[in-house]
């Protein structure tokens, strides 16, 4: 399921993407809210099921945030990289508000990632206050068990192997 945003919002979310994805040449850029609805992909996703990597960004977000507590910080606001062979994924948390989600070739240089990832973040950060402020009058009500819904994509995705 994704979030309808306000055309003005997502202009700005569109272009703050798009200047991201053209930086690090990126194959794909989604983002989602914290509780894993897709708000926007970009780039090439014809490999992917982008509501799924969405659901399952986010269940990586709440389980780094849950180990961060258990070892005494506060919050979980930083990012997390898996390196595959040909392909890359970088996570960034963002104002637990929204994770950025940046698919790239293994060839791209991390730092470049890092560095202008990191920058998209801060931008996005700025927009969390009017995001939080339409969630809340969204008529969209997620859904309570978010484990059970990850359970029934993730068996409807894989089930059939």
């Amino acid at each position: 399921m994704s979030l309808i945003l306000p055309t003005k919002l997502a202009k700005q979310i569109e272009q703050i993407l798009a200047r991201l994805r053209h930086e690090v040449q990126a194959e794909c850029i989604l983002l989602a809210d914290i509780g894993g609805r897709l708000i926007s992909a970009q780039g090439r996703i014809q490999d992917i099921d982008p509501v799924l990597v969405a659901a399952l960004a986010a269940g990586d977000v709440a389980a780094m945030t849950e180990l961060t507590r258990q070892i005494g910080e506060e919050s979980y606001h930083g990012s997390f990289l898996h390196e595959g062979e040909s392909k890359s994924i970088y996570l960034f948390s963002v104002a637990n508000s929204f994770i950025l989600i940046v698919i790239f070739r293994a060839d791209t240089p991390l730092g470049l990632v890092r560095l202008v990832g990191g920058r998209t973040a801060a931008q996005l950060s700025a927009l969390s206050a009017d995001f939080e402020e339409l969630a809340k009058e969204s008529h969209e009500v997620p859904s309570g068990d978010f484990g059970a819904a990850l359970a029934d994509e993730l068996e409807r995705t894989f089930g059939r192997l």
